[in-house]
């Protein structure tokens, strides 16, 4: 039996050259979705294997009329990108190929040093092929069909797609047992524009910081129907983290030990050279 291609989903402004920070090198061992989010161009500019145009308002938005499209589509991955995110064809097929050696439900490839970026620890780390983590963010999230098919009538709640990833998603994969999360350090990707639902008042009458408390408590009330499946670990790090601009204190008190250990390994390696 055929496995199911993963698909990639790439937004586009219905004005410019579709796909233009794709850099095409090699033949892509998956299917391409191109979403028109102007919803003013009704025929695919370009051939790709799904092709969507409806008005939308922003990330969770799009994901929501993807998942809407898609619900009965067999795949493998799928992995939902902006377009202004700079990668090639090549990175993506080797980011499939450790998603599927590694088993993973749900990742991200990690952000180069000159991407823009909120948080840091998704930032490349050289030395990692991949590294686990509670939660990838709605930038450039990739998810197993299982955990899309799970997630994606969730994805109503919000409009800016924010709250889906640090909240939504990670309570899902808890309820189906699907819990294998990680940055893939292998592979890079640029984000070269400056994050822009900060602010923004959106047609439901919420902010993104608004939307992201909203789905928090749909979250924390999906693990009280469920309570043996989240641990006062999950609670701590992903349920009653508060979404904030910077790090909380807690957590940065908890990155010491990290960073000893970290200069420790590095005075050794240079011991070595």
């Amino acid at each position: 039996m055929r496995t199911p291609k993963s698909i990639v989903a790439i937004t586009w402004d219905g004005k410019s050259s579709p796909m233009d920070h794709i850099h095409f090198d090699v033949e892509p061992a998956f299917d391409w979705l191109l979403y028109d989010y102007s919803g003013a161009i009704t025929e695919a500019p370009i051939s790709v294997a799904h092709y969507i145009s409806l008005k939308s308002e922003c990330k969770g938005d799009v994901m929501q009329n993807i998942y809407a499209k898609l619900q009965s589509t067999p795949l493998t991955y799928i992995g939902f990108l902006d377009d202004d995110q700079i990668i090639s064809v090549s990175d993506l097929n080797r980011l499939f190929f450790i998603a599927a050696l590694e088993k993973l439900d749900v990742f991200q490839p990690s952000l180069n040093h000159d991407s823009y970026y909120n948080l840091r620890q998704f930032i490349h780390k050289p030395g990692y092929l991949v590294q686990d983590t509670w939660w990838v963010e709605i930038m450039s999230p990739f998810y197993s069909e299982a955990v899309f098919q799970a997630a994606g009538p969730h994805f109503k709640h919000s409009i800016s797609g924010t709250g889906l990833d640090v909240y939504l998603i990670p309570t899902i994969q808890r309820l189906i047992g699907k819990t294998k999360t990680a940055v893939v350090h292998g592979v890079q990707l640029k984000h070269a524009r400056p994050i822009r639902t900060d602010n923004r008042v959106f047609s439901n009458g919420k902010t993104n910081l608004e939307e992201i408390r909203y789905v928090q408590g749909v979250c924390r009330a999906m693990a009280a129907e469920r309570p043996e499946l989240f641990d006062s670990e999950f609670h701590f790090h992903v349920l009653d983290r508060r979404y904030v601009h910077g790090v909380p204190l807690a957590y940065k008190i908890q990155r010491i030990p990290r960073m000893l250990r970290n200069l420790y390994k590095l005075i050794v390696d240079a011991s070595y050279r």
